[in-house]
């Protein structure tokens, strides 16, 4: 896990993501929503100054995946072919697309980071 991204907050599932971006002024649209035995999924579509926002959310269950293992899973996000933009806390994080707009989604999710994609030397 990147040094820089806060212990908490922790969420139990997407669905505490998704409100906590409404609570700080992002209603979701939900096309997609997954529960699994250790964490949940799900795709948050915002309006965002005339652009349609996609956050795929993933929340990852402390029962089961280690700080590290959250980290592993976003850093295969930030590198590779994938050269994700992340916004993350505690055991979640999103892939918010076009990337431009992360840093207004953390804005809403207080204690969270933006972690640009990593370029490969």
């Amino acid at each position: 896990m990147p040094s820089n991204v806060p212990t908490g907050p922790e969420y139990a599932s997407a669905d505490d993501v998704i409100a906590a971006l409404a609570k700080g002024g992002f209603d979701c649209k939900v096309p997609v929503r997954n529960d699994y035995p250790y964490g949940s999924n799900a795709v948050c579509e915002v309006q965002h100054r005339g652009t349609t926002v996609y956050n795929d959310i993933s929340v990852l269950s402390t029962a089961r995946f280690s700080r590290d293992e959250v980290g592993d899973s976003i850093a295969s996000r930030r590198s590779g072919p994938y050269r994700q933009t992340i916004v993350a806390a505690g055991n979640w994080y999103i892939w918010v697309r076009p990337g431009d707009y992360a840093y207004d989604m953390a804005a809403a999710l207080p204690g969270s980071v933006v972690l640009e994609p990593l370029v490969e030397k």
